[in-house]
């Protein structure tokens, strides 16, 4: 799969972008973006499902390397300590065998030599999938989902957070919050594509 046949959004470069914008008034972030545009049957999706229920990890890592490369493309890997990945509940993940935004944390690690860590953050509710839901009902869904497992690692530090696809971008926001309620110095936010 050769990467310009993905629809790129060029987001990194704007600070007032589409995903950017899905957080203003609900939480402060550094910076969010997508690298890509998701759209329904396009080949993104399809190497998504591969990377989320095929066992196809080594995609998680190549997406993560464009995710890499866009921060340092952009001048934003500049504004980052430490990069932790959207974290599974364990039930899922052991049902999944692993978490697909561990290996994007990995990718953008190998470009940006940031270091990640995928034990920081914890999910402590089994919520229900998000595809389906209105705007209010996901963020009810995810509203006090995640506590912060290692607050050491997270005081003081400049953290990205990672995942695979956002909507509404109420997981990332939950996440966000716990982690600046923990004294996390600022939080940015990137996904490999978004719906926005």
């Amino acid at each position: 799969m050769c990467l310009t046949e993905l629809p790129r959004t060029n987001f990194s470069n704007f600070d007032d972008n589409p995903v950017a914008k899905l957080f203003w008034g609900r939480i402060e972030l550094t910076f969010g973006f997508s690298v890509y545009h998701f759209e329904k049957g396009g080949k993104l999706q399809s190497l998504m499902h591969s990377l989320k229920y095929k066992g196809k990890t080594q995609i998680g890592e190549f997406l993560g390397r464009a995710i890499g490369n866009e921060l340092n493309n952009s001048g934003k890997a500049s504004k980052i300590d430490l990069i932790l990945p959207i974290p599974l509940h364990p039930k899922k993940e052991r049902l999944r065998g692993y978490n697909q935004s561990d290996y994007l944390a990995k990718g953008i690690h190998e470009v940006t030599a940031i270091p990640y860590a995928s034990n920081v953050v914890r999910r402590t509710m089994h919520t229900t999938s998000q595809t389906r839901k209105a705007k209010f009902d996901r963020w009810k869904n995810v509203s006090s989902i995640f506590e912060i497992h290692k607050p050491e690692q997270v005081n003081g530090k400049r953290i990205l957070v990672v995942d695979d696809v956002t909507t509404t971008g109420s997981t990332l926001e939950s996440c966000a919050r716990e982690l600046l309620n923990h004294q996390a110095a600022a939080v940015a936010v990137t996904v490999v594509a978004s719906s926005v």
